[in-house]
């Protein structure tokens, strides 16, 4: 929680409004009107009107609210374009009633709020009251735009004097952060996220529990239901066989993010985390163990160290099941494009496929590359099944040229482009490989 804050601090400092500039002026030329006709009557209108907007600025400053605010999200993480419900707790610390005012909370332009609105008044501050009526709550909802950590707060209350002559806003509170996760699509099952070894194929039991099952054929016993029947394997032994779990550890799968995309827009680096968070999180819920590998220095969290899925002892940002898709989404959430990649990262990408034993699902979204890494990645082919790379449209053609030389699926897309079309065509893409051998 929040601290809170006892004091409040102007945000636009009192000054007169629309009509107390009006009063000034009529003011200032009755003065001159008085010297001019020697009228000490107009004299005293005028010195009047000059003073009063100066008396109400000056009522606005001391009679200021004296509010401690805290505020909450629900939820506390959203999707770009998602909407959330802003909590805001005023507490009035003024031993009179506070004054008639406006509120709103201040946000950058990631964050949509709410404009102005009313301030109730509350009573004197209660100390032996927790929400007496000097406290009020407040609901708004909140619209993420971009993705992002996003400072909300603190809260702004303005208001004017009773005649409207001076006008005042005060930032009363802190922020706080508001996440906005990059957004995330629901992609299609298929053959991309199956996990084949030992050259034969072998789906995955897909539930969301550890320690996923490998399923292979056996007799059928009464009993079983129709759905596990194993059509393949019955063809081939000429008698009723149904799949049966055998017990393994979940299958990995590895991404490579291209972090340093000197090269790409900053809408090509937004659809290059967005399909990293489509596919990763579409991984995880088919019960895979999802590793990624970034091109830049290291901004991902992950859980390193991930000793059942072999990578022990790796720096490797890893993501298992549970709560794992929520966490991977925040730490893309605060994702930068930097301009300067590093020499490693592909040799890490490798590495942990060695540790890994038998060829795994690799899915590579790159924005660009030198020659060598390209060449680097491309000899992985052997360890990756399947390997698929996302190509963006600002990359030198010849980072596909290489990638599909050596046998890795290319799926180039453009700025802005949904996830779930580009995953679309890579499944097409895949089976068409399939059909042609």
């Amino acid at each position: 929680m929040p601290r809170r804050e006892r004091s409040s601090s102007p945000v636009r400092k009192p000054r007169p409004t629309t009509r107390g500039w009006a009063l000034f002026g009529v003011g200032v030329l009755a003065l001159v009107g008085s010297a001019v006709l020697g009228r000490t009557d107009v004299l005293f209108v005028g010195l009047f009107l000059t003073v009063l907007p100066l008396a109400a600025m000056i009522s606005v400053t001391i009679d200021r609210p004296r509010l401690a605010v805290t505020r909450s999200f629900h939820p506390d993480i959203v999707g770009a374009g998602e909407r959330a419900s802003i909590v805001t707790t005023a507490r009035n610390l003024s031993p009179r009633p506070s004054p008639a005012a406006r509120w709103r909370e201040f946000a950058p332009a990631a964050v949509e709020v709410q404009p102005s609105a009313p301030f109730p008044r509350l009573g004197a501050h209660q100390g032996n009251a927790s929400h007496g009526r000097d406290t009020i709550v407040l609901r708004q909802e909140v619209r993420g735009v971009r993705r992002g950590s996003h400072p909300v707060g603190p809260l702004i209350v303005s208001r004017t004097d009773p005649f409207g002559l001076a006008y005042a806003e005060y930032a009363l509170g802190q922020a706080r952060q508001f996440v906005v996760t990059p957004r995330v699509r629901e992609l299609s099952t298929g053959d991309l996220d199956i996990a084949r070894s030992e050259g034969s194929e072998h789906e995955l039991l897909r539930h969301s529990i550890p320690s996923a099952d490998e399923l292979i054929a056996r007799e059928y016993r009464p009993g079983d239901p129709l759905r596990r029947v194993h059509w393949r394997a019955t063809a081939r032994h000429d008698q009723l066989m149904v799949r049966q779990e055998e017990q393994r550890s979940n299958p990995e799968s590895w991404l490579l993010f291209d972090t340093a995309a000197g090269l790409g827009t900053a809408d090509e680096f937004e659809t290059l985390v967005e399909l990293v968070a489509s596919i990763g999180v579409h991984l995880l819920d088919q019960g895979f163990v999802v590793s990624v590998v970034e091109t830049a220095s290291r901004q991902l969290s992950g859980r390193s160290g991930a000793g059942r899925t072999g990578t022990l002892g790796s720096a490797t940002p890893t993501y298992d099941l549970g709560s794992a898709d929520r966490q991977l989404l925040a730490d893309l959430a605060a994702v930068d494009q930097e301009r300067e990649g590093r020499d490693d990262a592909v040799a890490e990408l490798a590495a942990g496929l060695r540790r890994s034993g038998r060829a795994v699902p690799v899915f590579a979204m790159l924005a660009g590359g030198t020659v060598d890494e390209l060449g680097a990645l491309a000899a992985l082919r052997p360890m990756c099944d399947p390997a698929v790379a996302f190509v963006a449209a600002a990359a030198s053609s010849s980072v596909g040229e290489v990638l599909a030389e050596a046998g890795w699926l290319v799926v180039p897309f453009a700025a802005g482009e949904d996830a779930a079309d580009c995953w679309q065509r890579a499944l097409q893409g895949h089976r068409a490989a399939v059909l042609h051998g």
